[in-house]
């Protein structure tokens, strides 16, 4: 009788509850950690009858570094399939070379934000590293296990050091159910959920829309279909999952894929409440009407400045008026309402920051979320950062929650910044008005729970040196 091989989908363990997925990483805000969607998207590529499979997400079930590593040891798999971060660069490395001192037999190949600029150099870089995804929606991993030697779409490795050849732009991609029932999914939470336990869902990856800030416009956007969509949610409902996160980049970027699924949701009462990110020149009261009756309970927009000029520059493609509009046509749907926000771009003031914030107050946001500018890898507006001076070609360490600051504006220093940041938490949080109408909105102990966690990181973050 054949011995399976063993898979192994790792998030390493870290110093501080780490979001390494999607290629972008952060340390989490207090009740943010949802389930690793490179992780969970490589999981559908797998048969359980052909391989024996394990998840360990060791930040979700806060697993320390020795005690990950000797499961792992233990586990003893022939191929890991691992998150890499670039705000947990040199602790990731360490624990990466333990393993594969332990392990020297086991191929570990890693999919996060710091490979896609130049995956080479960190194969040259790092001997246990044995191939970057540069794309997890495809099933580059289990055609490694092939050994072909072949170029591989999505992937980048060490015997042939070069991107296979991509394909053409499918309009909507395969993708079998990812093996949600291998998570612990009551580790998972998101700070707006109003049930647990929760699970993390893509109807499409990447994203159209040309924001220069933002890696997403340079990946490879595609469209699962319809039916692959639906069947998982059928599962998620079997697992007895209570909310789901659309981790779609934008929500309703193809209405006639996202159209059906809310349609498929709305007439078997699937009772599974929701949440999404989106724009706000997207969602149209139809469609915000087909979302509230599929069971939609937030909706997350990027707002980002309160000045025009900027979203102009930066390439949002819509206006503040819109987000006015928007926001009011969706809360008076009885929808909450998300806006990010971003500081920190080469030449904002104190000014425009302020206003920012006064701008979050005037739409009546629900939560606010005060991020920091990052220069990501293969963005314009790194290119931007580097030739103001503002980083160097080393600078790749960063935090776009605002742990610690990457660079400053020109106009302002990072320290600069991060007192800005904490002060855009006080005035928005810490409004009367605002407190009281959070404590009559409470419709559950759920939801209790998670205003109580935001609450205490926002004091935490108003505290910290």
């Amino acid at each position: 009788m054949s011995v399976k091989p063993k898979i192994l989908f790792l998030n390493p363990p870290g110093k501080k509850i780490y979001i390494r997925d999607y290629y972008c990483s952060k340390v989490s805000k207090a009740y943010y950690l949802p389930q690793p969607v490179d992780l969970l998207v490589q999981t559908s590529y797998f048969d359980e009858a052909l391989f024996e499979l394990k998840v360990l997400d060791a930040i979700a079930e806060q697993k320390k570094l020795n005690e990950t590593l000797e499961e792992v040891i233990s586990f003893s798999p022939s191929l890991i399939i691992a998150q890499f971060g670039s705000v947990s660069y040199e602790e990731d490395s360490s624990f990466f070379s333990r393993i594969k001192a332990a392990l020297p037999e086991t191929n570990i190949l890693c999919s996060g934000d710091l490979l896609l600029e130049d995956p080479q150099m960190f194969l040259d870089k790092h001997e246990w590293l044995e191939g970057a995804i540069i794309d997890f929606f495809k099933p580059a991993a289990l055609q490694f296990l092939n050994n072909t030697g072949q170029p591989i779409d999505g992937l980048v490795y060490r015997q042939q050091l070069s991107a296979g050849e991509k394909q053409k732009y499918r309009k909507q991609t395969r993708l079998n159910v990812p093996r949600h029932d291998l998570f612990k999914n009551e580790h998972y939470r998101m700070p707006f959920m109003s049930g647990a336990p929760m699970a993390t869902v893509l109807t499409n990856y990447a994203c159209p829309y040309p924001c220069t800030f933002c890696i997403m416009s340079h990946l490879e956007f595609k469209s699962r279909t319809v039916d692959d969509t639906i069947e998982e949610l059928k599962r998620l409902k079997k697992l007895g999952i209570k909310f789901i996160y659309f981790s779609d980049q934008t929500f309703y970027t193809v209405p006639k894929i996202t159209d059906p699924i809310l349609d498929y949701m709305i007439e078997a009462d699937l009772g599974i409440d929701w949440m999404c990110f989106s724009r706000v020149d997207v969602t149209t009261e139809a469609r915000l009407d087909k979302m509230k009756k599929a069971g939609c309970k937030v909706i997350m927009y990027g707002v980002e400045w309160a000045e025009d000029s900027y979203l102009q520059q930066y390439k949002k493609q819509y206006t503040t008026q819109q987000v006015r509009d928007t926001f009011k046509l969706a809360r008076s749907k009885g929808i909450k309402l998300v806006g990010t926000f971003l500081m920190g771009v080469p030449g904002q003031t104190r000014e425009s920051i302020i206003n920012t914030v006064d701008f979050a107050k005037e739409i009546k946001a629900d939560y606010a979320s005060f991020n920091i500018a990052v220069p990501r890898v293969q963005t314009s507006f790194r290119d931007e950062a580097l030739d103001q001076g503002l980083i160097t070609e080393d600078d790749r360490t960063m935090d776009q929650s605002g742990s610690f600051i990457a660079m400053g504006t020109g106009e302002l220093t990072a320290q600069e910044v991060m007192k800005l940041k904490k002060l855009a938490y006080r005035k928005f949080y810490f409004r009367p008005s605002y407190l009281l109408k959070k404590v009559l909105d409470l419709g559950n102990w759920q939801e209790l729970k998670n205003h109580l966690n935001e609450g205490w990181y926002v004091v935490k973050l108003l505290f910290a040196r």
